[in-house]
């Protein structure tokens, strides 16, 4: 089994320019739907799709390039912005819809809806788990629609722990970056993305082999 992990551990060095470029680049989508929509809700969860997925799907393009041919920079993270955003688009707002869903149900506050809410916040639960695999599954290796879905969540069932791993680190970093200071989240994005991009190619060369 090939460990892309050592290259993710690489070029959060060597490739800083990338890491600081990504960061502002989530940041800045981030700060637009916060702007539009604050707080959580199905609005702010669609809006986070539709604005923050196409610019994750480029960074994540590019981060799978840094562990996989170590071919990184921040003009290959630009061209793959504009190359993978219908992509990344296409991905996130699944996701995306059905966790809407889920708070939907939740705010109806009636028992006609705990199972609708427990139908949706699992699926929603699973599919955003999913998420973590299905945007490297979809910009780099070209798999859509069912066959990716199916795809990403066989990983998620064969190794949890990456794509848990990688909401750990994303939660920490807007925890500290809240608390602390919120230059914390502007470093965040890049590393997450390259462990990301690492923990999925691992497992799916091991997967095939």
């Amino acid at each position: 089994m090939t460990n892309h992990l050592p290259a993710a551990f690489k070029a959060l060095w060597h490739e800083l320019p990338l890491v600081a470029a990504s960061g502002v680049l989530v940041c800045t989508a981030t700060a637009v739907v916060v702007l539009l929509s604050p707080g959580i809700s199905p609005l702010s969860v669609l809006l986070g799709a539709i604005v923050i997925s196409p610019v994750w799907a480029g960074v994540i393009a590019t981060t799978d390039a840094v562990v996989l041919k170590d071919r990184g920079g921040v003009p290959q993270l630009l061209r793959n912005l504009w190359k993978n955003s219908a992509a990344g688009l296409e991905v996130g707002i699944v996701p995306g819809l059905v966790v809407a869903v889920a708070l939907v149900n939740w705010h109806a506050i009636s028992p006609v809806f705990a199972v609708p809410f427990a139908i949706s916040g699992c699926a929603g639960v699973l599919l955003l788990l999913a998420s973590c695999y299905a945007f490297s599954l979809r910009v780099t290796s070209g798999l859509r629609g069912k066959r990716l879905w199916f795809t990403a969540l066989h990983l998620v069932a064969r190794a949890p722990m990456v794509p848990l791993g990688v909401l750990a680190l994303a939660f920490v970093a807007l925890l500290l970056g809240t608390s602390v200071t919120a230059s914390l989240l502007l470093l965040a994005p890049g590393p997450v993305a390259l462990f990301a991009s690492a923990g999925t190619w691992t497992e799916k060369d091991a997967l095939h082999r």
